[in-house]
């Protein structure tokens, strides 16, 4: 585990936005970096690494630097993968994951409303701050769609995990949804899935 990132400016930014998730998804994991040397990942376990945490979300250095050369608010695009691990962090803390999860072949509806939540998680930052680049959400977890819909880790087609962040967002910046309601949506939404 590796405690910063080597930027101060941006480990102080992020550090911010992490508390902003943590609050909106009621979730607490520790979080730190990864030497991703295998791949580019980022990954949260409901193994904890922290006193009072209630998982741990780990970001991998390669992933970080592939998202950061971006051109397209890349900061916002690290939140959007922070978001989806923080919400598997609450999928973990209520017991989520094995209920959408459940006798599933793949891990997809899982990986989804991870993905729904990070797109609630936007959705309620767009209404505190009317400019945040909330698309930016989409297009990110868009971009790490798959197509191996037969494997095991199968997380969702690219159109199936940008539709997942917009539902999210749709519950939380536009219908207004509590936490509890908008993961009684997920559950029924991924359970259609």
């Amino acid at each position: 585990m590796i405690p910063r990132s080597g930027d101060r400016d941006f480990d102080l930014a992020l550090a911010h936005t992490l508390a902003a998730v943590s609050e909106k998804l009621e979730a607490l994991p520790s979080f730190a970096y990864y030497d991703d040397y295998d791949g580019a990942n980022a990954y949260a376990t409901p193994k904890v690494r922290m006193n009072n945490a209630d998982g741990t979300v780990l970001f991998g250095q390669r992933l970080l630097s592939r998202l950061m050369s971006g051109t397209e608010s890349p900061e916002v695009a690290v939140a959007a993968v922070c978001a989806h691990e923080f919400g598997h962090i609450l999928q973990f803390k209520r017991g989520l994951d094995r209920v959408v999860g459940v006798g599933q072949p793949t891990v997809k509806r899982v990986e989804l409303q991870a993905d729904f939540f990070a797109g609630y998680f936007a959705g309620a930052r767009k209404l505190e701050r009317p400019n945040f680049p909330a698309a930016v959400f989409a297009m990110t977890q868009h971009s790490f769609g798959d197509n191996m819909v037969n494997h095991p880790g199968h997380h969702g087609t690219s159109e199936e995990r940008g539709a997942a962040i917009a539902k999210g967002f749709e519950a939380a910046y536009r219908e207004k949804c509590t936490l509890a309601q908008a993961i009684q949506i997920s559950t029924n939404y991924v359970a259609g899935l």
